[in-house]
């Protein structure tokens, strides 16, 4: 079996070998067939034969030649025909005078007529303008100086008096002040807001100052940031960083103390809120509110009625009506309670 299975190797082999030797003769005679083969280039179009084109250029040159030749002779068309054209007869047809350089005005029959008589009448009418206008300009310069002569030595009006003296000074200031307030003006002290002029205030406060109690009621759910308090409501305990007071709806709130309205705004939590500052980095908050009579940007005296307040919350839903009220210095909470007065 060792043997056949390497006499059959041989034979593959051999094959393999005989096979290529045959493929190479083939591919061999095949490039010395195409080499003796001498084809006659074929002209696609594309081939350009300079050669011709020296010869052509020659003819050419040599048929100009005797163009120019036969033109010249006086029995040719070129020449009839000079003869026929006289340069003179030229400007004869011409109705009017090519334009030169310089020339202010083109005169073509037809379209330019009056049109130099028109431009002549109205620099005519220009220069009798200009001399009556100067003449009057001299006549009024003349009756100004004499009108400047008469009041010389004139005393003023007595108003004018008494703008020197201090009363007088202190009542124009006053005009401008009221003039500069009704066109909207800022002026130092003071805002607009639309038309009314609502003068700035320098808000301090201080823990010391004390707060007012903004409404009578009971603690519902104290301050606490030292630990957490329950919440009815949402049933669990956590840190309460502002007071909620027991109110009923509709129950008036006052200010706790004078303050400038930074923010009006409303969320799910707390209902319609009104924030104030008070100054030095103190920032009061009032919560679950309706009929909000404060504005954007106003300023609130302490007792000053604000707004009322409104139905609970769907997060105090359970422990009922109640005004939220939560103070903070320079953004950490302070308990407000501890400053009522």
């Amino acid at each position: 079996m060792k043997r056949n299975r390497n006499d059959n190797a041989k034979k593959e082999r051999i094959i393999m070998l005989a096979s290529s030797a045959f493929v190479l003769a083939a591919l061999t005679m095949t490039g010395i067939y195409m080499q003796s083969k001498n084809a006659e280039p074929e002209d696609d179009g594309y081939t350009i034969d300079f050669t011709a084109m020296e010869d052509n250029v020659d003819n050419k040159l040599q048929e100009i030649a005797q163009n120019d030749q036969a033109q010249n002779q006086p029995g040719s068309y070129s020449s009839s025909l000079d003869n026929q054209i006289d340069p003179a007869s030229l400007d004869d047809d011409l109705d009017y005078m090519p334009m030169e350089v310089g020339s202010g005005l083109i005169q073509i029959p037809g379209l330019t007529d009056g049109l130099q008589e028109e431009a002549d009448d109205v620099l005519e009418g220009t220069e009798d303008k200009s001399g009556s206008s100067s003449k009057d300009a001299g006549k009024s310069t003349g009756t100004d100086a004499e009108q400047t002569g008469s009041q010389e030595g004139t005393p003023a009006p007595d108003v004018a008096q008494g703008a020197g003296e201090p009363d007088g000074q202190a009542v124009a200031d006053q005009g401008t002040e009221d003039a500069a307030m009704a066109e909207g003006a800022t002026v130092e002290g003071a805002q607009t807001e639309g038309n009314n002029v609502v003068v700035t205030r320098e808000l301090h406060f201080a823990e010391t100052d004390g707060l007012l109690r903004p409404l009578a009621g009971e603690t519902m759910i104290p301050y606490s940031m030292d630990g957490s308090v329950y919440f009815s409501t949402l049933d669990q305990y956590k840190y309460n960083p502002a007071l909620m007071i027991a109110a009923a709806e509709g129950t008036a709130v006052t200010a706790c103390a004078e303050g400038h309205v930074i923010d009006i705004f409303e969320n799910e939590e707390i209902g319609h809120a009104i924030t104030m500052e008070l100054g030095d980095g103190y920032v009061l908050t009032y919560g679950q509110l309706k009929d909000i009579q404060v504005t954007l940007g106003s300023y609130v005296d302490p007792g000053t009625v604000i707004a009322n307040v409104a139905a609970p919350t769907k997060y105090f839903s359970v422990e009922g009506g109640n005004l939220y009220l939560k103070l903070t210095a320079d953004g950490t909470p302070v308990n407000p309670e501890a400053l009522f007065r």
